[in-house]
């Protein structure tokens, strides 16, 4: 209704100020127009020249700033409907709880697994974690998608990539159990053959549980931001919302990979490129928001950009112990950042 309100306002004044130009015409004006000279009239209607089109800028040629979008609170989309908003708000609900399932014990074992067959490769000694082991379905009941969150298809693809992580955390851990066996009993004399080929085959498993989760990520943040973009169809920081989940995303693949393995810093270049643009772009707001949200949307994009100046250091340093450190605690107070500045979106 403040909306509505608004606009009327506006078109009230925008009336007002074209009544005011019409009784103030610009004399320039009067001084082209062609002169009626004596015993010859003026045309009616003057010959038309053919005016240049403007040329359209390149993309690539604008600025950050101007290649975001800004939709004005005065041209709103039309206003979802409550069945659009209800199913909007339940897949935003799924997406978050997934998140921070994936983000527990039970999504993240497998890198703990990892850390361990590393530390058997550069020691050949295992890690003991000291923690309860999830628990075999912990992915499958979990997080299973309640019926019409997601279309048919998708809900079936999700619940078969939830089992195949689970069967896959479960192989691993069991590979994993036989390798810690195996550097116990001295008994054992192969020069190491049994534990390569265990330490193989766990990699081998991880690479298809990372495959499997991003595959589950991607179906599941595509409809989140889809469904962030229905909730926010009239916001004019639409768009700057949709970057900043955009951002995490990348920033979370990259977090993913840097957990258990030394990428190559090459192919890291286009990642980085992208959030350095991205970062620029988001931090020029078309105009203040709320305190509180700017806020929080401020110290999101400082902790990004702190995030990104360590990865650039990685490259140079080829992501050493303190690196990694480093990384991993900047990640975890940017995820922090972020969910808040999400709430207090929501909450303004």
């Amino acid at each position: 209704m403040a909306a509505g309100r608004r606009g009327t306002v506006l078109i009230l004044a925008l009336c007002l100020l074209l009544a005011l130009f019409a009784g103030c015409r610009d004399k320039t004006e009067e001084e082209k127009s062609p002169k009626a000279e004596k015993g010859v009239e003026a045309p009616l209607v003057e010959e038309q020249k053919p005016r240049a089109q403007p040329q359209a800028q390149p993309q690539s040629q604008l600025g950050p700033e101007e290649r975001v979008t800004v939709y004005a609170l005065s041209e709103p989309l039309p206003p979802a409907s409550a069945e659009e908003l209800a199913l909007a708000q339940r897949r935003v609900d799924y997406a978050n709880i997934a998140d921070r399932e994936l983000s527990s014990l039970c999504g993240r074992y497998p890198q703990l697994i990892m850390l361990g067959v590393e530390e058997y490769r550069n020691s050949y000694t295992t890690l003991g974690f000291g923690k309860d082991k999830p628990s075999a379905t912990c992915m499958a009941y979990g997080i299973a998608p309640a019926r019409g969150v997601f279309d048919p298809e998708e809900t079936a693809e999700l619940k078969r990539l939830l089992a195949e992580m689970d069967r896959l955390r479960q192989d691993m851990d069991r590979d994993y159990e036989s390798l810690r066996s195996y550097v116990k009993d001295t008994s054992i004399v192969d020069d190491g053959r049994l534990g390569s080929r265990l330490a193989g085959q766990i990699e081998k498993n991880y690479r298809a549980y990372a495959q499997s989760q991003e595959r589950y990520r991607s179906i599941v943040e595509s409809r989140a931001a889809e469904a962030q973009d229905t909730i926010l169809r009239d916001h004019p920081l639409r768009d700057h919302v949709r970057l900043a989940a955009d951002m995490m995303s990348i920033l979370r693949r990259i977090a993913d990979g840097l957990e258990v393995t030394d990428p190559d810093p090459a192919s890291l270049d286009k990642p980085i490129a992208r959030l350095r643009e991205d970062i620029t772009r988001a931090e020029r707001l078309p105009f203040p928001v709320p305190g509180v949200t700017e806020m929080h949307y401020r110290h999101f994009l400082k902790d990004a950009r702190g995030l990104l100046a360590l990865l650039m250091r990685g490259q140079l340093e080829s992501f050493h112990v303190q690196v990694r450190t480093s990384l991993n605690a900047q990640w975890s107070s940017c995820r922090q950042k972020y969910n808040a500045f999400v709430d207090a979106l929501a909450n303004s």
